[in-house]
């Protein structure tokens, strides 16, 4: 009896191994699950913001044209995009937040500004003389925009590289050394002195102020929605080159 007992164990060992091994083999033979393919090597991200409604303006041209580009791919970079309010003190937690979420490699805020497109190139450290009220109603809250900060910071868009592409497509642009002192401004300049963690990874970044729509353009006709939209890209397709490099 002992050694049937023997017997009949050591069958059953010998059938699992064999299942073991069919298994094996069958697994081995199996097609690979199929995955996703992974991302282009040079596939990043661009981070683009504007502003919401203030004052007078029911609707900001910059939001109208910049919400068009979300989740569209230029350059081979996905383009994020992002509202701010026109609120003091109240812009620089939402874009910190975006830069540590999406990581752009580029960031170009744009702003509601005067008679044509002005491709800012300094981001000054105060707020207007007049101190006007934000969209809370509420002035300034200090003398600057931060204490002990650079006087003035400059921007790292490719300035002349914009203006030749949008005269060359027969846009109105100019460049300004005024961001002026409202919600753009600070903006601007929170945007250049972002540093730590991710933030010290982007490469370009700056401030653009648009014009209101169907606004008169010096280089013929009017600023469109779909005019403003296309120097949109320029300007964000110039950016990228510059982050690229030579």
């Amino acid at each position: 009896m002992a050694s049937m007992a023997f017997s009949r164990r050591r069958l059953v060992a010998l059938g699992l191994a064999l299942l073991l091994a069919a298994c094996s083999r069958s697994a081995s033979d199996a097609p690979a699950a199929s995955l996703p393919p992974p991302p282009p090597v040079d596939s990043q991200t661009v981070l683009v913001t504007a502003f919401e409604p203030f004052g007078v303006h029911a609707t900001n041209a910059s939001w109208e044209v910049v919400k068009r580009l979300e989740g569209q791919t230029i350059a081979d970079h996905r383009v994020v995009t992002l509202r701010l309010p026109v609120v003091y003190d109240a812009v620089e937690a939402p874009l910190r937040s975006a830069v540590d979420a999406h990581r752009p490699r580029v960031v170009v805020a744009f702003g509601l500004g005067r008679d044509r497109i002005h491709v800012e190139r300094f981001a000054r450290n105060g707020y207007h003389p007049k101190r006007p009220p934000d969209e809370a109603g509420r002035p300034p809250p200090r003398d600057v925009l931060v204490p002990g900060g650079a006087k003035a910071v400059q921007t790292t868009l490719p300035v002349a590289a914009i203006l030749a592409r949008l005269a060359a497509q027969k846009i109105g642009a100019e460049p300004s050394d005024d961001a002026g002192g409202y919600l753009c401004n600070e903006c601007f300049y929170r945007l250049m002195a972002l540093r730590g963690g991710v933030a010290d990874a982007i490469r370009i970044r700056g401030f653009v102020h648009l014009p209101d729509l169907d606004a008169p353009d010096p280089a013929g006709g009017t600023y469109t929605l779909e005019r403003l939209e296309t120097a949109v890209r320029a300007i964000v397709e110039e950016s990228i080159a510059a982050a690229r490099g030579p």
